[in-house]
């Protein structure tokens, strides 16, 4: 009995042997018209698992063959296991579940094409997932106790829950990085497929990329090389370079000439610029005011008379020296000679006397003998004005016929109570203070208005005169640099000196210390020194009778 068994179980083997081979011709039949079906998948399954791979309607004609072949295959092994198991079980009482491996046949685009749409197939396939490990774990227990369901046991599909699921198991254990990966390639392919299969796109991104492209470029190097410039821009330092050809230019006068014509003088003075930068200078013995254009080199009689005639009356002037020009271009002259200061508004063709009495020299309050420097209080209209031989400074309010003693007026002398001889003067507003050349004591002192003494500038304190570097020797005319540099015509040494703020030692800038001459390095005399816009310097050398200018470089 158990022989013919057998035997029918060999003859039964054979013919399903048989069959699985005519199967399989008609499938690689199938294959060979279809080439894209070259991939072998290697599925494990439970043999106690009812599963089987969800197909869509597309796929119905390949999988009819596949069917067969699993179908075919699992009847021919489970004939073996029968026999193989009910030996083993004879050896062994406890058995365990077999696994048997089916091949299947796939077309690999089934799965490659098919991707998971959305967030819920997502949690669809873990959830089939789940389910499938409980429902294999269950099954497998039950498989100790039944080895005949086992072995019948075929693909089902009452486990699944979405069809339109594809893949294998391999899938499933990590569905979410087979999803971005997917998910990653359709996007590149649909970029690939909109920007290059499109001519009018293509043509027209060829031909704006380049541009769009040369316009960032250039906006990143323009603002690279702004941010540079800023970086390395230097400020200009608010201190000038200061110093000037020791060879002066004539710009006005004949050297050693006097004269009264236009372009003449005797015996240059004051000097003093306007708004539009024209030099006014104090033609002392022509009697009058000539207005120079230091551009066209053209002088004009601005007041007194251009024929050099001396008078007493309100057009005609006697010996001015200093003169002094307000904000609004008024002239403020001292007549020396008539012993007065003198009004002449902007444009006008006379003057009118604001101090002294005119042909009159005295020391009374409202009196002068010989008024030289003078300063103006532009807040309060109030006139400062040296007294050259009563050695003082006085005051005049605006409108007022007497005036009050500012500086000095205690008689002559050297010590710092006393003026001698005062002739520059200038207003520093920011000290409240004169700066007097104090001519007859060789230097130049400061003095507080409401203090009784003065201090100490430059030149010896003791009146003592040089020409050293730190003496000078009957200074006149002096001016500041809007650094706080101070200038001065030290006239009896026939030099400017400059000194530098917070310096008692000057530097010769213009002329040779105590040398006289009429060359166009050396002076004879000079009486006063200003400084136009650009710092080019102007010298009044009254005996050489012309004006001297030193260019700074």
């Amino acid at each position: 009995m158990t022989d013919n068994h057998a035997s029918r179980t060999r003859s039964h083997v054979e013919k399903l042997s048989h069959s699985h081979e005519l199967h399989e011709h008609q499938c690689s039949s199938s294959l060979k018209q279809n080439p894209r079906i070259t991939s072998v998948i290697h599925i494990s399954v439970r043999p106690t698992s009812s599963i089987r791979i969800p197909l869509d309607n597309k796929d119905n004609k390949s999988i009819n063959c596949k069917s067969a072949i699993v179908t075919t295959r699992q009847n021919r092994n489970s004939l073996k296991e029968s026999i193989n198991k009910k030996n083993s079980i004879k050896r062994s009482t406890s058995a365990t579940s077999s696994v048997s491996v089916t091949r299947v046949h796939r077309p690999s685009s089934q799965f490659r094409d098919k991707s998971w749409k959305s967030t819920d197939d997502l949690n669809q396939k873990f959830e089939y997932a789940n389910n499938y490990e409980t429902n294999s774990t269950i099954k497998h227990h039950q498989s100790r106790t039944s080895e005949n369901t086992i072995i019948n046991k075929t693909i089902s599909t009452n486990h699944i829950k979405n069809k339109k699921l594809l893949g294998t198991v391999e899938d499933l254990t990590n569905p979410v990085h087979k999803y971005y990966h997917l998910a990653k390639k359709k996007k590149i392919k649909n970029w690939f497929k909109y920007y290059c299969q499109c001519s009018r796109r293509r043509v027209f991104i060829s031909l704006c990329f380049p541009i769009l492209l040369s316009i960032i470029i250039g906006i990143i190097i323009l603002i690279i090389l702004l941010n540079k410039s800023k970086v390395t821009t230097i400020t200009p330092s608010p201190i000038a370079i200061l110093r000037w050809n020791t060879t002066g230019i004539t710009l006005f006068g004949t050297t050693g000439i006097r004269g009264n014509t236009s372009q003449q003088f005797y015996s240059p003075f004051g000097l003093a610029f306007d708004s539009l930068s024209n030099l006014y200078v104090g033609d002392r013995y022509n009697h009058r005011i000539q207005k120079c254009n230091i551009i066209t080199l053209t002088c004009t009689t601005i007041a007194g008379q251009a024929n050099a005639v001396k008078g007493t009356n309100m057009s005609y002037l006697n010996g001015p020296t200093y003169v002094y020009i307000d904000s609004n271009d008024n002239l403020y002259i001292a007549d020396s000679d008539n012993y007065r200061v003198q009004f002449w508004s902007y444009g006008a063709s006379y003057g009118k006397t604001i101090a002294g009495i005119t042909g009159s020299s005295g020391s009374a309050l409202n009196q002068f003998s010989i008024p030289y420097g003078i300063a103006l209080d532009s807040n309060s209209n109030t006139v400062y004005i040296s007294d050259y031989n009563n050695h003082r400074v006085m005051k005049y309010l605006s409108g007022s016929s007497s005036g009050t003693i500012a500086a000095g007026g205690n008689g002559f002398g050297t010590n710092n109570t006393k003026l001698y001889r005062p002739a520059g003067l200038i207003l520093d507003s920011s000290t409240n203070s004169l700066i007097i050349a104090n001519f007859g004591a060789s230097n130049i002192v400061r003095w507080v208005l409401g203090d009784n003494k003065w201090t100490i500038v430059q030149g010896d304190p003791n009146g003592l005169n040089g020409n050293t570097s730190t003496f000078l020797d009957h200074p006149t005319g002096i001016t500041y640099d809007p650094m706080g540099n101070l200038y001065v015509a030290d006239m009896f040494n026939h030099r400017i000196q400059m000194y530098e703020v917070g310096q008692t030692n000057g530097t010769t800038i213009a002329g040779i210390s105590g040398k006289l001459g009429n060359n166009s390095t050396m002076l004879y005399y000079p009486v006063s020194v200003i400084l136009d816009n650009q710092l080019n310097l102007y010298v009044s050398d009254s005996f050489n009778q012309r004006i001297q200018k030193f260019v700074r470089y």
